[in-house]
């Protein structure tokens, strides 16, 4: 039998339990890299035991950092990623759309450089693994879409438009989860020297209007909510 034979069935049998949660079609474990969409693409691999996700009222959110939460704090000269990903509904085979290019997830991600800092944002689909409710909890994104949303002047953007790839396996933790975000926006803040966070009730559709609205100046950097 094939191994689409094998889906096919699979994909059935969620579809007469109600849809699968803890057992999701196909599942691997890769790492999460993001990859730049052009002719000579730059990718970037983040690998971290540090990821933990909250329960909130319209989505599951999940932070997570390569980077010490003290030095960016301090305020310290760091490279290394932030990422946040809200997963904002449960696919369902039979019942939801479940192809790579559907949107499920939120992504922020924030890429910190020597002391420079980009923000990407945009949207993607992944499958999740186990319950909210479990304590533990796994993404697989299969397909998303990431452009430079806000910089600082010495930032160079070598990813846009970009593509986020990979497996986020998380915690729940609300305190830690919320410490990674309101470090990260603090450390984007100072950079940028004003709110530049995307917030976390900010859609998709957001932010990528404002990935659009995102313009590059020689002397300054300006970010146009939509």
């Amino acid at each position: 039998m094939k191994s689409r034979d094998y889906a096919g069935i699979l994909l059935v049998i969620c579809f007469l339990l109600g849809g699968c949660y803890t057992v999701q079609w196909p599942w691997t474990t890769t790492e999460l890299t993001t990859s730049g969409l052009t002719d000579a693409p730059v990718k970037i691999t983040f690998a971290t035991d540090s990821t933990y996700y909250v329960i909130e009222p319209a989505q599951v959110s999940f932070y997570s950092s390569d980077i010490s939460l003290d030095d960016l704090a301090k305020g310290r000269k760091v490279s290394g990623q932030v990422v946040n990903i809200q997963m904002l509904w449960e696919p369902k085979p039979g019942m939801t759309p479940i192809e790579p290019t559907t949107t499920n997830i939120s992504i922020r991600l924030v890429v910190f450089a020597d002391g420079e800092v980009g923000v990407y944002g945009g949207g993607g689909f992944a499958w999740p693994r186990g319950k909210p409710d479990d304590g533990s909890m796994g993404l697989l994104i299969t397909g998303s879409n990431l452009s430079l949303i806000a910089r600082t002047k010495g930032f160079v953007d070598l990813l846009s438009p970009a593509e986020m790839l990979g497996t986020v396996t998380a915690s729940m933790n609300e305190g830690m989860a919320n410490t990674i975000r309101r470090t990260a926006s603090q450390a984007v803040t100072n950079a940028l020297g004003s709110v530049r966070w995307v917030r976390s009730d900010t859609s998709d559709a957001t932010m990528v209007a404002s990935a659009h609205a995102y313009i590059a100046r020689e002397d300054k950097t300006e970010f146009i909510s939509p």
